[in-house]
């Protein structure tokens, strides 16, 4: 179309209006169409209470469903592990320190022998490598299985079986 006839089309529409674009008002066909949207919508939700979806309880006393433990890998958790795990262990009747790092020498290997046939502690290997997360877990599992040792045999024989090279994190030996 040339330019003066668009311009003379547009001019013409905006007094007359095109025969599709007549208002015609509400009909029977857009009555049903909203009906049939509403009855959609209420299947839905009726569906989504049911399978427990969606929950319409307004009375705001709602269960916690879960938790989320951000300290997951930390120190403190594993303090916390290490701790709840020498309880355990010391309902089971067994007295042990732990020990993270390279493996004993023979030198301490033969001291963790006796100090087990005379006191019955067992000297356990957390782990190898040096972290953060096993010293803090192998340091909260000493302290408490210290003070049960405390209990059982003196301050003295305590204080000896941590003062074993082996009760410490040791340094690991490759960087």
């Amino acid at each position: 179309m040339k330019p003066d006839l668009q311009v003379a089309m547009a001019l013409f529409t905006e007094y007359v209006p095109p025969k599709w674009h007549r208002p015609r008002g509400i009909r029977r066909i857009h009555v049903v169409a909203v009906l049939f949207a509403l009855a959609a919508v209420s299947v839905v939700l009726v569906m989504f209470v049911k399978f427990g979806i969606v929950h319409l309880d307004t009375s705001g006393d709602r269960l916690l469903v879960a938790t989320v433990d951000l300290r997951l890998g930390t120190p403190e958790l594993a303090a916390e592990r290490g701790a709840a795990q020498a309880r355990r262990d010391l309902e089971a009747g067994e007295l042990k320190l732990q020990t993270v790092g390279p493996d004993p020498t023979k030198g301490e290997t033969a001291r963790a022998e006796r100090m087990k046939q005379r006191y019955g502690v067992t000297w356990v290997s957390k782990s190898k490598e040096v972290t953060p997360a096993s010293t803090a877990f192998v340091e909260a599992y000493n302290r408490v299985m210290h003070a049960e040792i405390e209990r059982k045999h003196g301050k003295v024989v305590a204080d000896g079986l941590l003062g074993f090279d082996g009760a410490k994190p040791r340094p690991s030996a490759s960087p």
